[in-house]
């Protein structure tokens, strides 16, 4: 049990903050978010948890944010593109950061991915630059970046569900990750709160088991729905194909040349 403290969650309507919502709620927390629309009828609002509405597209219920302990940030960019990364995956992020130190918060903890320790893409180097003013905030902080969300394996179900095949590239072996369940990343991350050995650091966080691959997922996916195999594959060649298309295109489109940029 975590000792009861207020804090704000950014994002709290993506998969991986409205889930540390729910768990910030069941271990005690007052909890603080910010939503355009609010997924409550009257008389369902916990009573621990206070929304802040937003009424427009500007950040200026930022200013309607009262006194917090702790802000945790589980802010992404929806598309991952360019502009949209920068104002929220950056900037928005450091509207938050500064709205913490005037609060005198006592921690910001940032939701980032792993992916970041290779950056190629406009988003992963917009987490990187907040990452880096967080640091440097003088704010105590924690950095949570996990490997891979279940949710992000689980596209394939209806059509396997439906008799269709498990598609991959290549040999489906290229590539392999170790998610983590959505309420073990929640409650990481609010174990940030109490837990002084993840203070100040940068905290890579998977799942329990071995890495597994695309072929392994569909593998797994065809036992728990007790289907029979059947498996497409395509080769890895088409991937370059269209990105050399973005590419070509992109100098006379804006749609092509954001699309170029999240292939990298």
């Amino acid at each position: 049990m975590f000792k009861l403290t207020k804090i704000f969650v950014a994002g709290s309507t993506g998969y991986i903050g409205k889930n540390v919502v729910k768990y910030a709620l069941d271990n005690g927390f007052d909890v603080v978010t910010a939503k355009r629309h609010s997924d409550n009828k009257p008389g369902q609002l916990n009573k621990k948890l206070k929304v802040i509405k937003i009424s427009n597209n500007d950040n200026n219920w930022i200013a309607d944010l009262e006194k917090v302990d702790v802000i945790i940030s589980c802010l992404a960019s929806r598309t991952g593109e360019p502009k949209d990364a920068h104002l929220v995956d950056y900037k928005l992020n450091c509207l938050l950061l500064e709205k913490a130190k005037a609060l005198k918060c006592s921690q910001f903890i940032l939701l980032s991915a792993i992916c970041v320790q290779k950056p190629r893409l406009a988003f992963q180097f917009e987490k990187l630059a907040f990452e880096e003013e967080l640091k440097k905030s003088g704010l105590n902080f924690s950095i949570v970046r996990p490997t891979a969300h279940f949710k992000s394996l689980s596209g394939q179900i209806e059509n396997i569900k439906k008799g269709k095949p498990y598609v991959y590239f290549g040999d489906g072996q290229i590539t392999q990750c170790n998610p983590i369940s959505e309420k073990d990343l929640s409650l990481y991350i609010l174990s940030c709160i109490k837990d002084e050995t993840k203070w100040r650091k940068i905290l890579p966080i998977g799942g329990p088991k071995q890495s597994i691959t695309p072929k392994d997922i569909g593998k797994i996916l065809f036992e728990i729905f007790e289907v029979s195999p059947k498996y497409k594959s395509f080769p890895t060649k088409i991937l370059d194909a269209i990105r050399l298309l973005l590419l070509i295109i992109s100098p006379f489109s804006n749609w092509a040349k954001n699309k170029s940029e999240l292939w990298g």
